[in-house]
This record gives structure tokens, C-alpha cells and sequence, in this order.
């Protein structure tokens, strides 16, 4: 997942105050949009039972060996689906066929033979819970209980040696259903996992700790420690782009979407986070602006004939495949350069008032314009909360950029006004 690039001018410095405050603020906003441990297991639940009826069903005969979980659900970097009205979550789930399957699935119906067998061992599952079913291209689409859709799309193992983490590549059927393209769910996440390995470079990393840590701690139900925030940073930095992203789209219609796959701008991410971690940041305010600045020049974009542009991201673990591969209209291309154009102005806005420790009610405005009315909402209640919590202990509240908290010690008193 990393390119070599020329580096990027170093624009700003930051404080360690200021990035402990933009931080608290991004956990706060992530963890809004993010499953709970609860709706995670109820997922899990969910997609095993599933699994386990799928490998008994005679379609296969004893060929789909696993289902799991792979993207946004097994990296980390699950969010909230934009539509108020629903409460789950959407998971990509690969239903696992041993290397036997391609003899029975191979030929010039094989792939849609494939599909349909799928489909049809769901669709008596769906009937017996009462589950909605949809047919798509690559996969079978499930929903549960509370909204939550479940894709299965099948796979057959096609171990590879030209590719990263080549054990776990696998054959899928195309969108055609004429033929199986390379893919690795695996081991995209191995590759990912990787790369989130990599400690960023912060010049004052031990001051900043101590005071992210003490901002943490002053919340009423514990943040996790620094370790652990700063172990699963690029999780976060994905989960605030795409947050974005959802907010600047909107909900897809059946019509048209024009918002980029969560693929393409998760390996942008991680991409730019590979190169731009192992140089020296103040903290993950400027790291998260340089990276959003070089997502755009990690991909290739060819010049085609009547002025129409080819794009190419390369995925390393998997052969021949682009995953900018669905970036293939012009309208499409447009509307990502005006989206990523309009996350770099959302986040220079926050971060400026986050810096310039704004009023409350300057950052949860700018929360808002880049992460939508929960992020404001999550804002405001959380200031509210620990500014009771700290009246109720006897100790004097202020705001401290609109995130961090400083607390002293302060006189009971009996008046109760405003």
C-alpha cells in the first residue's frame, strides 16, 4: 500500500494543546458514527448463523468452507450508514469455497451458476427469518433486523505467488458474470493492518501523550488510553474521510451515486499514511491535513480519447485489479475532485478553530460542516455533560478549544441561576 512521492511542503506547526483537543474531538466524532460493542455482536451473530446455515445447504455440498468479515468491519473503519432512519450497520461478508468449487463453477456459466446457487440458499434462509433479499452483480444482499445489510459475495480459493499475502487470494465472479477476476478480502486487510502498524513520527510525542492523555481521562466514561488511540490512529483518520464523504453525498439513490467507493478512499488513506507518517508531524492535526493532501496524487490518471481520463489505483494484493476501477465517468471523476476540494476547506475550518481555541459554538459549527449534526450534537452534549459532572464535584469548568477540559477546584455555592 505505499507509493514513494516527493514530499509535500510542511504548511503549519501545531501545539501540543491543540492536538490533544483536535484529537479528543475526532475520537469523539468516530466513535458517534461507529458500531457499539453490542450492534457489533449482534453483526457477528447475525452473519455466523448465516454462515453456518450456508455450509450445510446442498448447493455446495461441502465446498463453502467459512464466511467472514472483511473491509470496514475487520480494519476498523465501520461507519454509520447517513440515513437517519436506519440503526444498523452494512457489512461485506466473503462466503469462502474451497479450491474444488472452480471445478464446479468453471465454464461459460459457471460465475452466474455461482451467483444463483448463492441466491437461492439465501433466499430460503431469508424466508425462514423473515429477511428482505436482493440480487446484485457480485454478491446477495441481506437485511436484518434493525437495518443492518449483509453482502455475500462468493469467492473461491486461487492461492497466488505474484501478489502480497498471495495464500488467501481467491477467484469472484465479475460484474458480467462471464468470467472470475482476482480478489484477496484477506489479504487487503493483512496489508492494511501493516501499514496501521506504523507509529507516526511526532517531533514532541511525549508531551502531546501526557496531555492527550489527561484531556482522555477528564471524560465521564473513559476514552481508551494513548497507546491504544495512537495504535489504531489510521483507523480513525479513514473513519473521519469517509464520515465526510457521507455528509457531502448523501444517502445513494437508486439513480445515481456519484460518492467514491469506500475502497478507493480507504487505500488512498492508508496509502498517503504510509508515506506521510515517517515524517515529522506535531501531531494528527497536520498529519491528517497532509495525508487529505495527498490523496489525489496517488493515483494515475490516463488521458483517453474525446478528453476523458482513465484512473488507476493499483491493489497490491490481488492481480490486475483497480480500485478505482468504478471511477470510470467523468461526472464521477468531477465530483470526487470537487468532494476532496471541499474536505480539505471542511478540515482547514476545524482545524483553525480548533488551533485558535474558538468558542464552543465556532468548533461545533465547523464539526457540523464536516461531519454532519451528530458530530455538533456530540459536541455540545459532551461539553454539557462534563460541565456537570464537574459543577456537581465542586470543581469550576472551562473549555479549553471547545474539547480538552481544564478543571479547578472551586466554593460550593446555594444560587442556581443561569
Amino acid at each position: 500500500m505505499q507509493r514513494d512521492l516527493p514530499n509535500l511542503p510542511h504548511r503549519r506547526r501545531f501545539s501540543d494543546a491543540s492536538s490533544a483537543r483536535f484529537f479528543y474531538l475526532a475520537e469523539k466524532i468516530a466513535r458517534i458514527y461507529e458500531p457499539t460493542a453490542t450492534q457489533l455482536a449482534e453483526v457477528e451473530r447475525a452473519y455466523i448463523s448465516t454462515g453456518d446455515y450456508l455450509a450445510t445447504c446442498p448447493e455446495f455440498e461441502g465446498l463453502l468452507y467459512q464466511v467472514h468479515a472483511h473491509g470496514s468491519r475487520q480494519i476498523g473503519t465501520m461507519v454509520r450508514p447517513i440515513e437517519t432512519s436506519r440503526t444498523g450497520h452494512d457489512i461485506d461478508l466473503a462466503a469462502c469455497l474451497l479450491s474444488g468449487g472452480m471445478q464446479r463453477y468453471s465454464g461459460s456459466g459457471g460465475p452466474a451458476r455461482l451467483i444463483e446457487h448463492l441466491f437461492i440458499a439465501l433466499a430460503r434462509y431469508a424466508d425462514r427469518h423473515g429477511l428482505k433479499i436482493v440480487r446484485y452483480d457480485r454478491c446477495v444482499t441481506l437485511t436484518y433486523a434493525g437495518g443492518m445489510t449483509a453482502d455475500f459475495a462468493p469467492i473461491i480459493d486461487d492461492p497466488s505467488n505474484v501478489v502480497m499475502h498471495g495464500a488467501t487470494h481467491a477467484s469472484i465472479p465479475d460484474r458480467d458474470l462471464e468470467r472470475y477476476v482476482s480478489t484477496n478480502p484477506r489479504g487487503y486487510c493483512k496489508a492494511f493492518d501493516l501499514v496501521a502498524k506504523v507509529m507516526p513520527d511526532f517531533g514532541r510525542s511525549t508531551s502531546m501523550r501526557m496531555t492527550l492523555d489527561s484531556a482522555l481521562k477528564s471524560e465521564l466514561i473513559p476514552l481508551p488510553d494513548v497507546d491504544e488511540v495512537f495504535s489504531r490512529l489510521l483507523s480513525r483518520l479513514v473513519q473521519l474521510v469517509k464520515i465526510n464523504r457521507n455528509i457531502r453525498f448523501g444517502a445513494p439513490t437508486a439513480s445515481i451515486d456519484l460518492a467514491p467507493p469506500s475502497s478507493f478512499i480507504t487505500t488512498l488513506v492508508a496509502d498517503a499514511y504510509a508515506i506521510e507518517a515517517l515524517k515529522p508531524h506535531d501531531g494528527p492535526m497536520d498529519l491528517l491535513l497532509d495525508i487529505v493532501e495527498l490523496m489525489p496524487k496517488l493515483f494515475e490518471r490516463l488521458q483517453m480519447p474525446n478528453d476523458r481520463e482513465f484512473w488507476y489505483l493499483k491493489n497490491l494484493t490481488a492481480v490486475n485489479d483497480n480500485l478505482a476501477g468504478c471511477m470510470d465517468s467523468p461526472a464521477k471523476q468531477k465530483a470526487f475532485d470537487d468532494w476532496h476540494e471541499r474536505l480539505r476547506h471542511d478540515l482547514t475550518v476545524l482545524v483553525d478553530a480548533v488551533d485558535q481555541s474558538a468558542g464552543l459554538d465556532v468548533i461545533a459549527r465547523a464539526a457540523e460542516r464536516a461531519f454532519g449534526e451528530r458530530a455538533s450534537a456530540a459536541v455540545l452534549e459532551d461539553n454539557a455533560t462534563r460541565r456537570e459532572e464537574k459543577r456537581a464535584s465542586g470543581q469550576s469548568f472551562f473549555i479549553a478549544g471547545g474539547s480538552a477540559a481544564i478543571s479547578t477546584p472551586s466554593r460550593s455555592h446555594t444560587h442556581f441561576g443561569d
